[in-house]
C-alpha cells in the first residue's frame, strides 16, 4: 500500500526496507525521508530515538505511522494509518523534508506507549496461528513487499538462520497473486544455481502461506550502488547474475522483475538472484497475466513488457542492462513523472550514452539495452561469453 501510494507522488522513487537497528546504526544513510510503520511495542524507544536523531538533523526526515490513535499529537511527523490517503501521506513528506531543509522541525516526540500487547493492525505474524511453521523460530521481520513479508527465523534443528516470505492469504482479493506465490516455489525448488536464492520448503496454514528460503547477510546491490562500484566489480557482478540468469532460462522462466533489490548478497561476496512473485513460465497456456497489463518495476521493463506484451529471456536481458548502467554511473538512465511517461521511454528514447570514462562499455551497453528483442544478446550465456572479453 505504501509503495503504491509513494508512487504517486514520487514516482521514481527507490523504496529500500531496513530494519530499525540498522537505520540508527548507518553512519552513511542517504535517503531522502524514512517512514516507520509496522513496529512493535519492544521498539518504542527505538523509535522515539530516531525521531530524536531526525530532530537534530543526525538522520533523514522521519515520519511515523501508527494505528494507536491515542499516540497521535500535534507532531506533524506522526500519522494516522487509519486517516492514510496518498494526498496525506506525499504532502507529509514533502513538508517533513521542507522542515528539516530549513531547521524548524517540531521538537514533540511521541507519548509513551500504553501497556497493552500488539494487535493484528501492528503488522505481526500472530504467534498462534502459525502452527503449520513448526520447526522454526521467527526473530523479526526483514522487509515487505507488495503483497508478502519476509521475516528472519531459526531452523530448531541445525540452528541454522533462514528467511522466510509469508503471504497472507486473508488480505489478498487477486486470487492469481495467491497462485503466483506457490508457483515461485515450483518453479525455484527445481534449480540448483550458486547464483539464483535456495529454496529450501514451502508450507501453508489456513490463513498464510510459507515459503522457506535462504538468508542472505551480505545486503542487497541496491545499497552497494548507493555506496561506489568500480567497473571491475560491475563486470563481476554482472558475470554473476548472467549465470544465475542462464540456469534460469534454461528451466523456461522469465523474472520479469530484476532490479538490484532483487539481487542480494553472501557473506563471500557472492550474489544470487531472488524474489519470482512475477516470474512467468515460457510456452505456459495457464500464464497468470492478462494481455496487455504491464508487470514488473517501472524502471527496468523492456520495451517489449512496456507496451503489456508476453515478453521472454531476452526482456531480462534488457532489464540487466538498466542495472549494469545504474552500477557504473549511480543513476538510472531514464527518468520520468510517472509510470506511463516512463514506459513511453523505454519504447522510444535513444539508449543511454556512459560519461566516457565508461566509453569502453557503451558496445555493451547498446548490445543489452537494445530496443528489439532481436537486436540484444539472444540468451544469458551470450552475454556471459561477451563479459570475459571485459576482464
Amino acid at each position: 500500500m505504501l509503495s503504491q501510494y509513494l508512487s504517486m507522488g514520487w514516482h521514481d522513487a527507490d523504496i529500500e526496507e531496513d530494519s530499525l537497528a540498522n537505520i540508527i546504526d548507518d553512519k552513511t544513510l542517504s535517503a531522502d525521508a524514512i517512514l516507520i510503520g509496522g513496529y512493535s511495542r519492544e521498539e518504542d524507544a527505538t523509535v522515539r530515538n530516531i525521531l530524536e536523531k531526525s530532530d537534530n538533523g543526525e538522520l533523514p526526515p522521519t515520519i511515523v505511522l501508527t494505528s494507536d490513535s491515542e499516540e497521535l499529537s500535534e507532531n506533524n511527523n506522526i500519522l494516522s494509518l487509519e486517516d492514510l490517503t496518498p494526498v496525506v501521506l506525499n504532502g507529509a513528506i514533502a513538508e517533513a523534508i521542507k522542515r528539516h531543509a530549513d531547521g524548524i522541525q517540531g521538537k514533540q516526540k511521541p507519548s509513551a506507549s500504553k501497556e497493552q500487547g500488539p494487535t493484528r493492525a501492528d503488522n505481526e505474524l500472530p504467534q498462534e496461528r502459525i502452527e503449520g511453521l513448526k520447526g522454526y523460530r521467527l526473530i523479526r521481520e526483514l522487509g515487505r513487499g507488495g503483497m508478502s513479508r519476509v521475516y528472519l527465523a531459526e531452523d530448531n534443528k541445525t540452528g541454522k538462520e533462514v528467511a522466510i516470505k509469508v503471504l497472507d492469504m486473508d488480505t489478498i482479493e487477486d486470487d492469481r497473486m495467491i497462485e503466483r506465490f506457490i508457483r515461485e516455489y515450483s518453479m525455484l525448488s527445481s534449480i540448483d544455481n550458486i547464483h539464483v536464492a535456495s529454496i529450501l520448503d514451502q508450507t501453508f496454514t489456513d490463513e498464510y502461506a510459507f515459503i522457506i528460503m535462504e538468508r542472505f547477510q551480505g545486503g542487497d546491490l541496491t545499497r552497494r550502488i548507493r555506496k561506489g562500484i568500480t567497473p571491475r566489480q560491475a563486470i563481476n557482478y554482472l558475470k554473476q547474475i548472467a549465470s544465475g540468469l542462464a540456469e534460469v532460462h534454461r528451466e523456461g522462466i522469465v523474472h520479469r522483475d530484476l532490479k538490484p533489490g532483487n539481487i542480494l548478497f553472501r557473506l563471500d561476496e557472492t550474489l544470487a538472484i531472488l524474489d519470482f512473485g512475477l516470474a512467468q513460465i515460457e510456452d505456459d497456456s495457464m500464464d497468470l497475466t492478462k494481455h496487455g497489463e504491464v508487470y514488473g518495476t517501472p524502471s527496468y521493463v523492456s520495451p517489449e513488457q512496456a507496451r503489456g506484451k508476453r515478453v521472454d529471456n531476452r526482456s531480462d536481458i534488457y532489464s540487466t542492462g538498466i542495472i549494469f548502467y545504474q552500477m557504473l554511473t549511480r543513476k538510472k538512465p531514464y527518468r520520468a513523472d510517472n509510470p506511463m511517461a516512463m514506459f513511453y521511454k523505454h519504447v522510444h528514447a535513444e539508449v543511454p550514452r556512459l560519461p566516457g570514462e565508461f566509453a569502453e562499455y557503451q558496445p555493451l551497453l547498446d548490445k543489452m539495452l537494445a530496443k528489439s528483442a532481436d537486436d540484444r544478446f539472444q540468451n544469458a550465456d551470450e552475454l556471459f561469453e561477451e563479459l570475459k572479453r571485459y576482464e
